[in-house]
């Protein structure tokens, strides 16, 4: 009898505790939910917006954006692409190749240092041109080996360092979307094509 006593006050002591635990659970749940909503509700509502590679300077971003147009057009008049990819090409055309993309590079270099010259206004802004020269000097100097790849015979594919497990062109093309400077986009392998 005593087991039987005994068996129905733990059942009683259990049900009593079970109660508190899910009402504990349940005010937790909550907290957590109302945390998220709070969040979303700052994140969409509140928050600055304020993109990581946007320059504020809009005179320099409108300057850049007209610079990069006119060398966009230079390197535009270099080839005509519309016969397509050669496939197996001769070493003359290999070297034909090899003179079109280092004139192209050229002209983006050109163009970088015209865009380089003048500096934006804040110091922000200015450690922000001053990364996106950092990864075209890295997209220059990978144009100049594949330029000496060609010059050699030595028929490889076009490829470019990475920058945070992608193509670096990926994070130029970003920087110059964002800044509405699309002319200074990085071009194709040849300079013409994209």
């Amino acid at each position: 009898m005593n087991d039987v006593v005994s068996q129905t006050h733990e059942h009683q002591d259990h049900e009593e505790r079970r109660p508190r635990r899910l009402s504990f659970v349940k005010v937790l749940l909550g907290l957590i939910i109302l945390a998220l909503v709070a969040m979303w509700v700052y994140a969409f509502g509140f928050a600055p917006r304020k993109a990581a590679y946007r320059i504020d300077d809009g005179a320099w971003r409108a300057r850049a954006q007209e610079i990069c147009a006119r060398y966009e057009a230079q390197r535009l008049e270099l080839v005509d692409t519309s016969a397509g990819y050669i496939a197996d090409p001769t070493d003359a055309q290999m070297i034909e190749r090899a003179d079109i993309v280092e004139a192209a590079t050229d002209i983006l270099q050109a163009s970088l240092a015209e865009v380089s010259a003048v500096l934006p206004a804040s110091e922000r802004d200015q450690s922000l041109l001053a990364q996106y020269r950092s990864y075209y000097d890295t997209l220059i100097a990978d144009r100049r080996l594949y330029v000496e790849q060609l010059r050699s015979l030595d028929l490889q594919p076009y490829t470019e360092s990475a920058v945070d497990g992608g193509p670096v062109t990926n994070v130029i093309t970003d920087f110059t979307i964002i800044n509405e400077m699309r002319a200074c986009a990085p071009p194709g392998e040849l300079g013409g094509d994209t």
